[in-house]
């Protein structure tokens, strides 16, 4: 996708927008975190995507945010094969954990590969407590793409997931009686 197709306007969530450029995160310091709360000049800018994923949660979820967990996926080096693990591709993994509203915790983990080290070449999937957000009507909103979507539209998927998946809330049966008047 092009720049100028992805700021094109449209009816549908886009994908990317030139607010995902100028965004910087800050974690609070209750978070538990492998990685700094805070963005610096010159740190890891995956740190930075990384801290968007919980921020971009709790502002579509509300309630507390509790971990987050960065970790970078490595492949063997071509000179140095026994120094890294054979079986994982290359890419990042962010492993972001809040309360709702409703004091459901939620875990989501958003892994990206890339390729050519990748075994599915340029790979995103987000998973939601273990599961894949699914979408028979709409493919944009699998939880499975070759790119990553905005954190903002990431975290408008999460949202729909839970959504569809959460259970109902009953009504307490009600007992009707006639009352003779």
């Amino acid at each position: 996708m092009s720049i100028t197709a992805a700021l094109r306007p449209t009816t549908r969530p886009r994908w990317i927008t030139p607010y995902d450029a100028s965004r910087c995160y800050l974690l609070p310091d209750t978070v538990e975190c492998n990685i700094p709360r805070r963005g610096a000049a010159g740190e890891c800018g995956a740190w930075d995507w990384a801290r968007g994923h919980l921020v971009e949660l709790h502002f579509r979820l509300g309630g507390a945010p509790a971990a987050l967990y960065y970790r970078d996926l490595v492949a063997p080096h071509p000179h140095d094969a026994l120094g890294v693990a054979p079986h994982l591709p290359v890419g990042v993994e962010v492993t972001a954990r809040l309360r709702t509203r409703e004091d459901r915790l939620v875990t989501v983990v958003s892994r990206v590969e890339s390729a050519p080290h990748g075994p599915r070449g340029d790979h995103w999937q987000v998973t939601v407590d273990g599961e894949i957000p699914t979408d028979a009507d709409d493919p944009a909103l699998h939880g499975e793409h070759r790119y990553p979507p905005s954190l903002p539209f990431l975290a408008f998927l999460v949202d729909l997931h839970l959504q569809r998946t959460s259970p109902r809330p009953t009504a307490p049966a009600i007992t009707l009686r006639n009352h003779p008047a």
